[in-house]
């Protein structure tokens, strides 16, 4: 059903330094990973697979996120906070402490709109309707011809309110995945970074998580 190899599902990922914001992380500084996991594809009418891409890098202050796609077929309904999944979405989940089950999920639209939430499954989350998280997060979105781009900042003083002893430092490891879905879009999707073994859609499943090492 899946058609992956074990080896397929030991993601690694290592996140860049980098020596300050003003530099052009998202044209080359970090390394980029494919989105290119797509379970579930025999579920949908057409199995869609915009070539998206993510990357991380940090200064020890904040984690720098940005991704990429090449879907043009935009839905981007929710302007503010809301239930972004439902359009065009690109996603970043992310367990912040090892030995924490809890995680982070943030998910964007086109429009900027987001949603963001804690816990340590889907069904015990508390959602976090951040006052203007556009500044707080650095949010910006572009769409263009070929697609549409993300990036965002997490600064390390926002995860330390959930998180108090974190710390950015070499060779920390953290856990996560990226995603790109669209529940309802003209057509649905459901892409991962990190493999899923499941028979059916779900994100939230941090046993599928893959290693970010700074």
């Amino acid at each position: 059903m899946f058609n992956l190899s074990s080896e397929d599902a030991q993601k690694v990922y290592h996140i860049n330094w980098i020596d300050s914001i003003k530099q052009d992380w998202q044209k080359g500084v970090c390394n980029k990973v494919e989105i290119n996991c797509f379970p579930w594809g025999h579920l949908v009418e057409i199995d869609y697979r915009p070539l998206t891409t993510a990357c991380l890098s940090t200064d020890g202050e904040s984690i720098f996120v940005y991704m990429q796609t090449n879907e043009n077929e935009l839905k981007m309904e929710t302007k503010g906070f809301g239930h972004t999944h439902t359009d065009s979405c690109m996603e970043f989940f992310l367990s912040p402490e090892s030995k924490s089950m809890e995680y982070l999920n943030w998910e964007f639209n086109p429009a900027g709109g987001m949603y963001l939430a804690i816990g340590s499954d889907r069904n015990n989350r508390v959602e976090l309707p951040e006052e203007n998280y556009r500044d707080l997060f650095f949010v910006k979105t572009a769409v263009h011809g070929s697609g549409w781009n993300l990036e965002y900042r997490i600064p390390l003083s926002f995860l330390r309110k959930f998180f108090p002893s974190l710390e950015l430092k070499p060779k920390t490891i953290m856990r996560g995945n990226f995603y790109k879905c669209g529940d309802k879009t003209a057509h649905p999707h459901f892409g991962c970074w990190s493999p899923i073994f499941l028979p059916t859609p779900d994100f939230h499943c941090p046993k599928f998580f893959g290693e970010l090492i700074l």
